[in-house]
Order: C-alpha cells, then structure tokens, then sequence
C-alpha cells in the first residue's frame, strides 16, 4: 500500500536558515529541506519574494547576494523535485479578505494572513516555521516548529 505524501508550507524562515550556514538554526533547517518520501514541501511567490528580499538584504546579511546570484539560487530550489512552487490562485485575494473579516490582524501579520490565505486555497494544513507564534493564533492550520521536534 502507497504512503500518502504531506504537503508541507515552508515559512520563508526555513529558506533563510537553509542558506544561513552561520544560524543556529542552520543544522535543524536542513533536515527539513532533505527530500523525503512522506512530505512534499510547497512554496509560493510570497514566499520566494520575501526570500529573495532576504538574500539580497544588507541589512541582514553581511554579505548579501547579488540580484543575480539570489535569482539563480531561487532558481535551483523551484527545480528541485521535493519542493512544489504553488500557483497563484483565481481566488486568493478573496479567501485573504475572508480570512481577514474573521481574523483582523493588523501590521505585519497581514503578510501571515497572506501565507494561510495561499496554504488553505491549496488544502495545506500545515506549516513549518521558526516563528510558530506568528501563526499560533490561528486554528485552520498546524504550525509546526522545526526547533521544538524531536528526531
């Protein structure tokens, strides 16, 4: 009998910590990403944008990429057989309102919304993230913590 594979949202902290070999989270953040045959991991262009910011970030990075060199490394990942880059839907900004009309979240967390808008018009459950709070607050998905899963 075939194992039914998960498809996994990754928070763009998890991207992060992958290429951040100086991270504490680095180690733990690989293990995630390593292909497996029970998870499928899914990105969106949200997801890929805010990567994309970060890589190319001097405010973040001592050494940030270049335009290019963060376009190739995007590139490389979207390519990979483990990790499904999810289409836009017809529906999203409609499900982000709804989501929004029972959820008002204010400031950044409008962005958070925006992952589960994407998750949910997907059937994805579930996320990992080292930020579990910014998504704790809301019961139509399973957060996931990298840090606090025991091997």
């Amino acid at each position: 009998m075939a194992t039914e594979v998960k498809q996994i949202y990754l928070d763009t902290n998890v991207l992060a910590y992958v290429t951040n070999t100086k991270a504490p989270q680095h180690r733990i953040a690989l293990e995630i990403f390593r292909p497996s045959n029970q998870e499928q991991l899914c990105v969106s262009s949200q997801v890929m944008a805010e990567f994309y910011s970060y890589l190319t970030n001097p405010g973040i990075l001592v050494t940030p990429l270049s335009p290019q060199n963060a376009l190739q490394r995007i590139k490389r990942i979207c390519q990979m057989p483990h990790v499904l880059l999810l289409s836009t839907p017809p529906n999203l900004f409609e499900g982000w309102m709804n989501l929004l009309e029972t959820h008002p979240v204010t400031d950044g967390k409008v962005f958070d919304l925006l992952h589960i808008a994407i998750m949910l018009s997907h059937g994805i459950s579930s996320i990992y993230t080292f930020n579990a709070n910014d998504f704790l607050w809301c019961n139509e998905i399973e957060v996931i913590d990298p840090s606090t899963q025991t091997s």
